[in-house]
């Protein structure tokens, strides 16, 4: 019993192999693959900023890559201990030469959450953009080591 309909090269000797080849891919793994396109990973649909989580003594560091994101369209948030990166990025890629002219706009959105237990009051987490990385600390709630209880007799 198969699962899905095969249907081999052979059966497109229209196409040279390449872009027989280029459609079997986009076929099996959607249009946002677009193999042919050297601008594929501006042009797909999800995309996920890479991401770093250091975790301290007192704080967390969360560091992501977003080279070419406008840092005026990027949201923080914490929402009950999960800190919540989320943002739009637009890319347009323009080529001249003497016979033409292209220009390509891509545009997008990316949401990240990540669970930070122990995570502080949002008003004192910090974030920074600098050259492409948002770096975004995350103080610790403090506690106490070892504390007596004592206990009452009613």
């Amino acid at each position: 019993m198969s699962l899905f309909k095969h249907q081999p090269l052979t059966t497109r000797p229209q196409l040279p192999v390449f872009s027989q080849l280029s459609h079997e891919i986009d076929r099996l793994f959607g249009n946002g693959y677009q193999m042919n396109n050297r601008h594929s990973d501006l042009l797909a649909d999800v995309w996920q900023p890479s991401t770093d989580i250091e975790q301290r003594d007192n704080q967390y560091i969360v560091r992501a890559d977003i080279p070419g994101v406008d840092p005026k369209n990027i949201n923080v948030s914490m929402d009950n201990g999960n800190l919540v990166i989320e943002g739009k990025r637009e890319s347009k890629a323009e080529e001249k030469q003497d016979n033409f002219y292209r220009l390509e706009r891509s545009y997008g959105s990316f949401y990240r959450s990540f669970n930070l237990p122990n995570a502080q009051d949002a008003k004192k987490i910090e974030a920074h953009c600098n050259n492409g990385v948002l770096e975004v600390i995350v103080p610790k709630v403090v506690a106490e080591k070892h504390k007596k209880i004592e206990v009452k007799v009613d």
